[in-house]
């Protein structure tokens, strides 16, 4: 049965008060994710927690849509986790409706260039992989067709114009960036976050896309290393992707090492299994899956915002 408040939230959101109305009956948690996340979460994590006893109902969209989503009211997950720690920041504070808390940073990843298998420019790609050829000079074949995510949606969107910028002033090749994106939002490039993309990718409609590391290692996917300059992916380079950012509707995005973080927000209906599937998520079996999935997670959670209202259970894992 749904309370008030959720039966008013589902007013209009026929997926919401599905997936509210199975955690109610079964306790289970809702988890809202990143879109890079959707297929380590469905092929493994879900999959693994159902194993423990943990029925996960999950959603993966792009991090600043998800929670464009529960800032109007239209999603209210017990876990959120947002591939740019910036995003679920915009949450809180009075100013934000004091939504959350407070978050933990518990894993990095970087950007990747996935190529197509399919792709009619493979052969230049395994050029650039065996330094015969230079990366800006494929990506520079008018012809080629790049995929990308909507910055205005997506952290990986906006990091890849951030990424490309970085290369045009590594490689020292004036206009490199717009030459090869165009518009921010080009509608020829940008793809909706996760499965779409990867598919598009996978059947060679598209020849390559600015990916993170964990989707090219969960699908497989053919990928191009970046500098460490260039790929957010290295602590130590902070200040220099520090240099670049981009603005998209108004919204100032600065270039940083790219990671993940999660929370409980205020409102969540259940905390107790938000709870039980972080430590889940952060335990050795957790753990071992998003590290062979590509990412690097922290021995050493970062906390942001106020501990006193982290739940018990998980003061000593995010300690």
């Amino acid at each position: 049965m749904l309370s008030r408040r959720d039966f008013a939230l589902c007013a209009g959101a026929t997926l919401l008060c599905t997936t509210v109305e199975r955690a109610r009956a079964a306790e289970s948690v809702n988890v809202l994710y990143a879109g890079s996340l959707v297929t380590i979460m469905e092929r493994t994590l879900v999959p693994l927690a159902a194993k423990r006893g943990l029925e996960v109902h999950g959603e993966g969209k792009g991090s600043v849509e998800l929670a464009n989503l529960i800032r109007a009211g239209f999603r209210s997950p017990d876990v959120f986790i947002s591939a740019d720690p910036v995003v679920i920041d915009s949450l809180m504070g009075a100013p934000n409706g004091n939504l959350v808390s407070w978050y933990s940073v518990f894993g990095t990843t970087r950007l990747v260039l996935a190529y197509s298998p399919a792709s009619p420019y493979k052969e230049s790609f395994l050029d650039v992989a065996r330094s015969r050829r230079s990366l800006v000079d494929v990506l520079s074949q008018p012809h080629l067709h790049l995929g990308r995510t909507d910055p205005a949606l997506d952290p990986k969107g906006y990091r890849t114009i951030i990424a490309m910028r970085l290369l045009e002033r590594y490689a020292h090749v004036a206009g490199l960036a717009e030459r090869v994106l165009g518009d921010d939002r080009n509608p020829a490039q940008v793809l909706p976050a996760g499965g779409p993309l990867l598919v598009r990718l996978e059947s060679g409609d598209i020849d390559a896309a600015f990916v993170y590391s964990t989707e090219s290692v969960e699908r497989n996917l053919p990928a191009l290393e970046l500098p460490k300059q260039v790929n957010l992916g290295d602590a130590r380079e902070a200040k220099t992707y520090a240099t670049v950012s981009v603005t998209i509707d108004g919204k100032k995005h600065v270039g940083a090492p790219a990671a993940y973080a999660l929370t409980i927000p205020s409102a969540a209906p259940n905390r107790a299994a938000a709870a039980e599937f972080i430590a889940f998520l952060l335990s050795g079996d957790g753990r071992a899956v998003l590290a062979r999935g590509g990412m690097t997670v922290l021995a050493r959670v970062q906390v942001v915002g106020n501990r006193d209202a982290i739940p018990t259970s998980l003061q000593s894992v995010l300690r």
